[in-house]
């Protein structure tokens, strides 16, 4: 057990080095070399000062005046030289460390955030909802960013004080001998209790992961300004303190025990292996009479016993703290290579230039954290190209489920989803997602300037005018832009004190322009007007149908039964299975579930 968290703390600590090494390697081997440097100029700076030391001792005692240009002859001079030049060596070369150690906390911070959206964007919906990945997901960013900083710290500090530790212990070994290893015996104590309180506190937070959360949830949603107005009015802030002053009172009582236990027993084995230190200089002097040492070496050997107990603790606390912080470290890399089932389970296939079919084959469906309830059942559906399909049904019918499964957000387990007649786990990764336009029922709000409101689904990094132009129209954004005398660069939302807000409706037509901007072979649309007037909201749909054409398809989800005559085919589902399908004409003359439910609304 021990041999096996060993080996994975070791292999943690080799993902992080070369994480760090390979992304900033002129940063972190010239660190290093000045880690050297700095240890050097110290280890000889103390051999000096004892020297100096015994010389201007001489001076003291056989110079009956000061006489400045003798003294500037002299060998206590040039030590004083000396150990300035070194003092300036070493504090150059620690204030160089410390900006390098700023490049490289800010460069991790950037490119640890990067990754683990790289991640997220890579992953699909089934596997992000997942427990596993949602607490990754909380906990990573807290925790997990900033111990790979320490742990790079604690590994240099490894480095520089073995350097220290190894300079220092020769010279003193050659006077004290094989007493030297005594400072063991006074570090261990303190590191052991240490590194054990250490190990509690992480314990707790790992235990304490879906208090976070939730104390991360209250936080969002009070501070969310789309959610004031509801908040203040009824005045739900009220609730959410308490709340939040409940959970979070019980979280930090048990942190701050865990603290103070961790504060009692480092102050309490420092001040003994402190003790032991001292003890262990008055054998020094002891030593240093029967040899008759120089006030000067004995000074000397003075600061490498303090060198020497200083750079043992130091090493076992770093490897301690590097244990600790492996621990954290080890969930960002785990989930940074996160294996979902879209990175095990694709194929090479790629699709061509036109529009695919998109074919249902008997497929069932339930959700993955909720296995035996069948969401979807049975269901038979083909969506040829440049055809205009429209899924009818009410709340729970299994329309929504249908939008994330055609835009592959969750794997089939029962049945088949074909694309041109490629199983969609035979395609090469991301092909599907190159076909498709979709807005969602829960669309983003986006809190930058109208024009990257828009532009956002683009692939390319500059703005295709023509295009922005076109689907500005056709989603009638021009026509409110001309209304209210916005500009392409005003920020929108009130996230930003410059910011304009806009009704949901504006907001659902810049969802829609950004739908069409991606400009892609299949355009999929859940619900998309809901905040839209009837008559704008047929005007637009006849717009993205022109703007489609006759090769390019168009899936329509809704609840409403307006505008569903203008489809080619609608597929109404009830209880997740399709129970009637057809052209509008063709279900009304069937006098059917489509046909009962138009005269019931009417």
């Amino acid at each position: 057990m021990i041999v096996q968290k060993t080996k994975r703390k070791i292999f943690a600590l080799t993902r992080t080095l070369k994480f760090i090494y390979s992304k900033y390697p002129a940063v972190t081997v010239l660190r290093d070399i000045l880690f050297v440097i700095s240890t050097a100029a110290e280890i000889y700076g103390i051999t000096i000062l004892g020297k100096f030391i015994d010389e201007t001792t001489n001076i003291l005692l056989s110079w009956n005046s000061f006489q400045l240009k003798e003294y500037l002859s002299t060998d206590s001079f040039f030590y004083l030289l000396l150990i300035l030049l070194l003092w300036i060596v070493a504090q150059i070369c620690k204030r160089i460390r410390e900006y390098l150690h700023h490049c490289i906390n800010e460069n991790i911070k950037k490119d640890s955030q990067e990754d683990i959206l790289q991640k997220i964007s890579d992953t699909n919906l089934e596997d992000i909802e997942t427990e596993d990945f949602q607490d990754m997901l909380v906990f990573v960013p807290s925790f997990s960013v900033e111990r790979i900083v320490s742990t790079y710290e604690n590994f240099s500090t490894v480095l520089s004080n073995t350097i220290r530790l190894f300079s220092a212990g020769i010279i003193l070994f050659g006077t004290m001998r094989w007493s030297v290893f005594l400072f063991l015996i006074f570090v261990l104590p303190e590191t052991v209790a240490t590194h054990y309180r250490r190990k509690q506190i992480r314990i707790y937070q790992d235990e304490q992961t879906g208090k976070i959360k939730f104390l991360n949830y209250i936080q969002n949603l009070g501070i969310r300004i789309a959610n004031f107005a509801e908040l203040r009015v009824n005045n739900i802030y009220s609730h959410l303190k308490r709340k939040y002053s409940e959970e979070y009172e019980q979280y930090v009582k048990g942190l701050l025990k865990k603290h103070f236990n961790f504060t009692k027993d480092q102050t309490a084995y420092s001040v003994i292996g402190e003790t032991l230190k001292y003890g262990y200089i008055i054998y020094v002097l002891a030593v240093s009479i029967a040899k008759g040492l120089t006030f000067g070496t004995f000074k000397a050997l003075f600061d490498y016993v303090g060198v020497v107990y200083a750079s043992i603790y130091e090493i076992i606390n770093a490897i301690s703290l590097m244990s600790n912080n492996l621990e954290y470290v080890e969930e960002f890399f785990d989930l940074i290579e996160y294996q979902g089932f879209g990175d095990s389970k694709h194929g090479s296939i790629k699709l061509g230039e036109e529009t695919p079919t998109l074919e249902f084959k008997n497929l069932n469906f339930e959700y993955p954290d909720d296995p035996g309830t069948k969401i979807l059942s049975n269901l038979n559906l083909e969506v040829k190209p440049g055809e205009k399909i429209a899924f009818f049904g009410g709340d729970g019918s299994g329309r929504t489920s249908v939008v994330k499964i055609l835009a592959g957000l969750y794997r089939v387990n029962e049945g088949e989803y074909l694309i041109d007649g490629h199983d969609i786990q035979d395609l090469d990764r991301g092909q599907l997602k190159k076909k498709l336009s979709v807005i969602f029922q829960d669309f983003v709000n986006y809190h930058f300037s109208l024009e990257e409101n828009i532009v956002i689904a683009g692939q390319r990094k500059n703005v295709d005018r023509k295009l922005f132009e076109k689907v500005s129209k056709i989603a009638q954004v021009t026509k409110f832009k001309k209304q209210m005398n916005f500009k392409n660069s005003n920020i929108l939302g009130k996230t930003f004190p410059s910011g304009k807000e806009l009704s949901p409706g504006y907001w659902q037509r810049l969802s829609i322009a950004r739908m069409l901007y991606r400009n892609r072979n299949i355009f999929i649309m859940d619900e998309p007007f809901t905040f839209i007037d009837d008559i704008s909201a047929r005007e637009i749909l006849s717009n993205i149908f022109e703007f489609a054409g006759e090769t390019r398809s168009v899936i329509y989800i809704t609840r409403s039964i307006n505008y569903l005559k203008d489809f080619d085919r609608i597929y109404y589902f009830d209880k997740g299975k399709i129970v009637e399908s057809g052209s509008w004409d063709e279900l009304m003359k069937e006098k059917g579930k489509l046909y009962k439910e138009t005269k019931r609304r009417s």
